[in-house]
């Protein structure tokens, strides 16, 4: 339960990883590069990572105005984009297995 309670704090507040973290990944063999550039919320990186198979996947990292990551997206070589994390979404995730792991009862 301490672990429950450990992430949803770092959810609220943490930036749990910044765009100076992402920046290493362009020594990377796999990375072809890392671009940063301004969205309408903050930073957003934008990776193109090339996996053993040989296909090429697009990540976006949005971070916010304090550079807190809220949102990761990938996007496949056929130009579909999926969500692959937003803060709010885990959040919510986390306080909803914590309400439900208090319900069980303990075995005594």
């Amino acid at each position: 339960m301490e672990n429950s309670i450990k992430k949803i704090y770092e959810l609220l507040h943490s930036p749990i990883l910044t765009p100076y973290n992402l920046l290493e990944n362009v020594k990377l063999d796999n990375y072809q590069y890392v671009n940063y550039y301004k969205g309408d919320q903050g930073t957003i990186c934008e990776m193109l990572c090339t996996f053993i198979d040989g296909a090429n996947v697009k990540y976006f990292y949005q971070f916010d105005k304090n550079d807190y990551l809220f949102e990761v997206f990938q996007e496949k070589e056929n130009g579909v984009r999926e969500k692959v994390f937003t803060r709010e979404e885990e959040l919510q995730n986390r306080i909803t297995q914590y309400k439900d792991k208090d319900k069980i009862p303990s075995a005594m």
